[in-house]
């Protein structure tokens, strides 16, 4: 089996969803819903249409209406599915597979012939659907011909490497960031994973009882949890416990007390020269991730002089990934302290 990244997906269902519509299947809490902004980003000139099919019965597809003069009815389609304008459509079908028969075979128009009832959608639009893993056991289920109407991809988790750029880009927790980076295996394919024992923090089908576990998804929520500075370690904990499970949350809280003796931000902000240097590669890694989120244009100067005094692979990390953060990359590309870096250290540029 051939399993896409988010971006190979988004790829596909770019490149050929006005006309065949591309069912992803991943697993939970991988991004999936999220294609339709990726999608939207790439085509501005389509409105983005999310549908959660589990939300949604016959009538909320299309209803009968009444012609008087001819004594005739047609049906009605839902004004969300833009068939009453000339603006193409990007519509996500969120849950497909889990949607009733009923549901999935009215939507089956939409799928294989871009139409709501006899309305056709507008020229150019896009159509794609996202479904859970049948292996995942919940409730995700398609009828052979429903599935030949559409071309099925399956989508992999991100790796860790790939999702923490998307952490940094979004703002993500710095001692999420860093526990990922260090703990590659919170977002392992559990198929790759024969004993469940082996690995605690993912979600896995010979071990139905464990019902708090890591993903993308549960990981950003956590990194929202510390956000907050509850201010009481037992409460943390338990809300992170709900999220990840009570090993992830028990881990990651380790990377939070590390983080809580980070030098001060002002201290490296004031004297990069004399702020104080973690001796833990953990702690280290932190204070990469903390200062590519803290990082902005009139602090650059002092940022870079601190990062200098840190072995040259967590230099390089700092530099690629604030190329990488919106808003960040242009300023970064004025400063001549960074664009020198650059230059000297073009090898490590990725």
């Amino acid at each position: 089996m051939i399993k896409l990244s988010i971006n190979q997906c988004a790829n596909v269902i770019g490149a050929v969803g006005s006309h065949t519509s591309v069912l992803v299947e991943g697993p939970s809490g991988s991004g999936k819903s999220s294609m339709l902004y990726m999608l939207a980003a790439r085509f501005p000139g389509h409105r983005a249409v999310y549908i959660d099919c589990t939300q949604i019965d016959v009538g909320d597809i299309q209803l009968p209406a009444v012609d008087h003069a001819t004594g005739t009815s047609t049906f009605y389609p839902n004004a969300i599915f833009g068939v009453h304008g000339q603006q193409p459509v990007a519509i996500c079908l969120d849950e497909f597979g889990k949607a009733p028969r009923s549901v999935q075979n009215a939507l089956l128009p939409v799928i294989l012939d871009r139409r709501v009832g006899n309305r056709p959608l507008p020229a150019g639009s896009i159509v794609f659907g996202t479904t859970n893993l049948s292996a995942e056991g919940v409730g995700d289920s398609l009828q052979m011909h429903v599935r030949n109407r559409m071309s099925v991809v399956t989508m992999r988790k991100p790796t860790a490497e790939e999702w923490v750029q998307w952490g940094v880009e979004n703002g993500v927790h710095h001692a999420v960031l860093a526990w990922v980076t260090e703990t590659p295996d919170v977002l392992a394919d559990d198929d790759t994973v024969n004993n469940p024992d082996q690995n605690p923090y993912i979600w896995h089908r010979k071990d139905p009882g464990r019902k708090a576990f890591c993903t993308p998804r549960s990981l950003a929520a956590a990194g929202r949890v510390l956000d907050a500075e509850i201010g009481d370690d037992d409460a943390e904990r338990a809300a992170l416990s709900g999220l990840i499970g009570y090993r992830s949350a028990a881990d990651l809280q380790v990377y939070v007390q590390l983080g809580r003796k980070l030098p001060a931000w002002q201290s490296i902000i004031n004297n990069p020269d004399m702020a104080a240097l973690p001796d833990n590669p953990a702690a280290l890694m932190m204070v990469v991730h903390r200062a590519i989120n803290r990082t902005m244009e009139d602090t650059l100067n002092p940022v870079m002089t601190y990062m200098k005094r840190l072995p040259l692979e967590l230099q390089g990390v700092f530099v690629n990934q604030l190329l990488r953060v919106r808003g960040k990359s242009v300023f970064a590309a004025r400063n001549i302290n960074f664009t020198n870096w650059c230059t000297a250290n073009n090898w490590m540029m990725r």
